[in-house]
């Protein structure tokens, strides 16, 4: 019953028109968390062929992250683990910075260890949901008038009055 209830909430949420971001922007970020998992998961046991150590511990660290991050956008692809619904919920309560923050540091721990195609690839994708994330996280735009009104300084505004060359340069 409470997971119908919390379902119903998120089906609310998510196509609300009043919403800060459209719903395509908030369906992008968390495709490229779900896909990312997944690819970073693909790549990290490909990258456990590997003869270095270094290497294998970052591919070990990319295999956690990618089933982490399936985990925390997609927990309906882990229904066999029972605790899926609790991080599940807590993750949707979680602001688009500490999920951004989150999967840029685990997109770029593996990269820094390893430097190779597979953890680029894997990693780089749960790398590019945290920036996404980032991005709601900043905001939307303001309008063109609230932009302009904004400004305190002069000098950055189009009436400003262009007279003759600066003063106060090369004065005896």
């Amino acid at each position: 019953m409470g997971a119908a209830a919390s379902a119903q909430t998120q089906m609310q949420t998510e196509h609300d028109p009043n919403a800060a971001f459209p719903w395509w922007v908030r369906y992008l970020a968390k495709g490229l968390g779900i896909v990312g998992g997944f690819v970073a998961m693909f790549f990290a046991v490909l990258g456990l062929l590997s003869f270095s150590a270094t290497c294998i511990l970052a591919v070990l660290l990319q295999l956690a992250a990618g089933f982490l991050t399936i985990a925390l956008e997609a927990p309906f692809c882990c229904t066999f683990v029972d605790f899926i619904e609790k991080i599940a919920l807590f993750s949707e309560s979680r602001a688009y910075w500490q999920k951004a923050v989150l999967y840029c540091g685990m997109g770029i721990v593996p990269i820094i260890l390893c430097t190779e195609l597979n953890t680029i690839l894997g990693a780089g994708m749960i790398f590019a949901s945290g920036v996404a994330y980032g991005f709601m996280a900043l905001g939307k735009k303001a309008d063109r008038q609230t932009m302009m009104g904004s400004g305190s300084d002069p000098a950055w505004t189009p009436q400003v009055n262009q007279g003759g060359p600066p003063t106060g340069f090369n004065q005896p």
